[in-house]
């Protein structure tokens, strides 16, 4: 079956296009993905809407960096920017992700230790500045993102 795959593979009509704009396309389009999450973020009141909305669009920029990675020996420089812009946003979310989890885990261990009698009032410190961090990503991504798209990385 390897063999008659191999001689034979079952591949879609574009993969006897021109790989530069085959593969141009299918960045663009990953692109465009990760374009539509973002501002949906961003519009996104603050709150676990937000929340998802970014960590989704964080998911879309780890696709589509290793998508560019993978574009740039036809595509080249523009492959590579769009690649370094969507490692910079991925680490970006990631930040706010990050953020997102331990407060989660604060509350959780919050509770623990409210439940047994102790105090839990280090946990809601801690959780307020994790609070602080993610405000701070927030207000970081929409000129991070306007950073992005000025630089050219829709140019593949």
């Amino acid at each position: 079956t390897l063999d008659a795959v191999i001689a034979d593979p079952p591949l879609l009509a574009a993969a006897a296009g021109d790989p530069s704009k085959v593969i141009g396309k299918a960045v663009r389009k990953d692109f465009g993905k990760v374009s539509a999450l973002v501002e949906e973020a961003i519009e996104a009141p603050p709150g676990p809407d937000r929340d998802f909305a970014l960590h989704e669009a964080r998911k879309k920029a780890k696709r589509t960096r290793y998508a560019a990675e993978a574009a740039t020996p036809p595509l080249g420089t523009p492959a590579r920017t769009l690649a370094k812009s969507m490692k910079s946003l991925t680490s970006l979310l990631g930040e706010h992700q990050d953020s997102v989890m331990v407060r989660e885990i604060l509350r959780e261990l919050s509770a623990v230790a409210h439940a047994v009698g102790e105090s839990s009032f280090t946990y809601g410190v801690l959780y307020g500045r994790e609070e602080q961090r993610a405000a701070g990503v927030e207000a970081a991504l929409p000129g991070a993102w306007e950073e992005i798209v000025a630089e050219g990385s829709v140019q593949v």
